[in-house]
């Protein structure tokens, strides 16, 4: 009578030996998980903190310093990018026509 019983069929008894399909839920948290870990980290992480932080404080103390080194601290700061400007497409265009000659 006990191996015969109607209400547990044979499709439960897979659906145990299977784990209850927890690999299959575990393997979508996982992956769900990793995906969302390695997408975003790197948007946080690279883009937020290296991009947003690092580069201002790098230009900001870049800036403060070669003031205090040429004592531009009267120019405004758009003629000094102005000025970096001009500098770096000068110095590139010289750097193009040492390389074609």
């Amino acid at each position: 009578m006990m191996l015969k019983f109607k209400i547990v069929t044979f499709n439960f008894f897979r659906f145990v030996q299977s784990g209850l399909y927890v690999d299959f839920f575990l393997k979508k948290l996982v992956e769900l998980f990793v995906k969302n870990f390695f997408i975003y980290a790197a948007q946080f992480l690279g883009e937020k903190y290296m991009i947003e932080f690092l580069t201002k404080k790098v230009i900001d103390s870049s800036i403060f310093n070669t003031n205090k080194i040429i004592n531009l601290g009267d120019l405004f700061y758009s003629q000094y990018f102005i000025s970096l400007l001009s500098i770096l497409f000068l110095s590139l265009s010289l750097f193009n026509v040492l390389i074609l000659i």
